[in-house]
């Protein structure tokens, strides 16, 4: 029989899993993958990376962060740095380009969220959903090591 904490991570996995279509539908014909939109997403938040950093941040292999990396470099949405310590470690950047790509996108998705939330949820639900974010982003912060 599922614990009681068994039951909400279910119920909490399906909820997360059906926003994420449904927050992901709202990119008008964009010209990236999500993943390509996430590999954005990140050095927007955390700046210049290694591309094994953006590797473990996304959870995929060095092979398909260095597709992602090309993609992106040939759209001139990131750009390369090699380390001024190390100039065998190569720094990947937002380009002005992509940033511009990535702001688009996030505001047709918050747009969409903000006006679906006004429509559906009193301010009082608005509020507790507010206070539940930080729990939230301590979720995603985990490492994902199992227990």
């Amino acid at each position: 029989m599922p614990t009681q904490t068994q039951e909400i991570a279910a119920k909490l996995r399906s909820t997360v899993t059906r926003l994420t279509r449904a927050l992901r539908k709202q990119h008008v014909s964009s010209e990236f993958s999500n993943a390509e939109l996430l590999t954005m997403s990140l050095l927007e938040q955390h700046g210049k990376m290694l591309s094994t950093e953006l590797a473990d941040m996304e959870r995929v292999s060095k092979q398909a962060i260095s597709q992602i990396i090309n993609r992106l470099f040939d759209a001139k949405c990131v750009e390369r740095f090699p380390s001024e310590e190390d100039k065998r470690k190569i720094f990947i950047g937002l380009t002005k380009l992509g940033e511009k790509h990535i702001i688009a996108t996030r505001k047709i998705k918050e747009e969409w969220l903000a006006q679906t939330m006004e429509k559906i949820f009193s301010a009082e639900e608005i509020n507790l959903i507010q206070a539940f974010l930080p729990l939230l982003s301590r979720l995603v912060e985990h490492n994902g090591t199992r227990v």
